[in-house]
């Protein structure tokens, strides 16, 4: 009788060890937090951070707490003021430009925690726990006016071409040009369009009917929230448009809007790739503090992100100069 009940025994310890096993929960590097501006699906920094730090866990094997600020300035302070006075947080990456200032403020306030903003002007004094990242506007603008003057609609030879230019954008704006030029649209060529606020789609739709009614063939969006309205004139009149600081395409394509019919895609921040790289460059105590970086495009820190009607219509050689990121924005010489 014992030698049946030690079979039996054995036998319920093999058929254990074949049934399959709860997957063992991810360690949580508890002592670092993600703060990024937006929400999940907003198709730009905070979709882009969520990017970046599901690509960090895949490669470390580590969680890494990341938190939605939304748009509101006022939810921004409360919760970074919350997760600053958390003592297991002792490294804090936040972005972007408004929160990344509120993390300023922090980081002087607590000077024994690290800081990384990304976004934050490279004019703002800096304290020596913080390590800023700025994504360089001007060479963003450059590559939206290059792609721009690249572009040529086959029944046509050269067109005029334009951007839709928001409060605080002149950097954007005067890359935009340049890169224009250097893809060889003449200066009497450019046309734009202002407007006010940054957040007004209503009145970036009716400039963008006002630029697109002077001839122009295609414009970027240069005025944040506001050039959805360029957007979507553009899908109405059938003409072209790139986008800039978001994935503008991705967005439309959400909402089926014939806007992402007219979008050759969008110049972004690469903060996916940068949060990816921050985050196992302090895993391994790579990082230094107290200084200011400002990514450009050759540096990795801007990226472009086609649509279908890019990949399907652009030349093959502008496609392969994107990839392997040989253009070099340069500044164009005084007229």
């Amino acid at each position: 009788m014992k030698a049946w009940v030690r079979i039996a025994a054995i036998g319920l310890i093999l058929a254990g060890a074949c049934l399959p096993r709860a997957a063992t929960p991810r360690p949580s590097l508890t002592s670092v937090i993600v703060l990024m501006e937006g929400v999940e699906g907003d198709r730009g920094p905070f979709d882009f951070a969520a990017a970046g730090v599901a690509a960090f866990q895949r490669s470390e094997g580590v969680r890494v707490p990341l938190i939605a600020l939304g748009y509101d300035p006022l939810a921004w302070e409360r919760m970074i003021r919350e997760a600053v006075r958390d003592p297991n947080h002792r490294l804090f990456l936040i972005g972007m430009e408004g929160p990344a200032r509120l993390g300023l403020e922090m980081a002087r306030i607590f000077p024994g925690k690290r800081f990384i903003l990304l976004g934050l002007p490279p004019e703002e004094a800096i304290s020596p726990n913080v390590l800023a990242i700025s994504f360089d506007e001007w060479e963003m603008g450059w590559v939206a006016g290059y792609l721009a003057g690249r572009w040529m609609d086959p029944a046509r030879t050269r067109q005029l071409i334009g951007a839709l230019v928001g409060p605080g954008a002149e950097a954007l704006w005067e890359g935009y040009a340049c890169g224009a030029q250097a893809a060889g649209t003449p200066l009497e060529a450019l046309r734009v369009e202002t407007v006010a606020s940054d957040q007004d789609p209503s009145a970036g739709f009716e400039a963008a009917l006002r630029l697109y009614a002077q001839g122009v063939h295609i414009a970027a969006g240069l005025a944040g929230g506001s050039s959805a309205g360029l957007f979507e004139a553009a899908g109405a009149l059938r003409r072209y448009a790139i986008g800039v600081g978001a994935d503008w395409y991705d967005r439309y394509a959400a909402m089926r809007s014939p806007a992402m019919e007219v979008l050759f895609g969008s110049v972004t921040p690469a903060v996916d790739e940068v949060v990816r790289r921050t985050l196992r460059q302090s895993r391994r105590g790579e990082l230094s503090f107290g200084i200011h970086q400002t990514l450009g495009w050759r540096a990795g820190g801007i990226t472009w992100r086609g649509s279908p009607l890019f990949f399907h219509q652009a030349p093959w050689e502008l496609q392969q100069a994107l990839r392997e990121r040989a253009l070099q924005p340069t500044p164009c010489s005084a007229p």
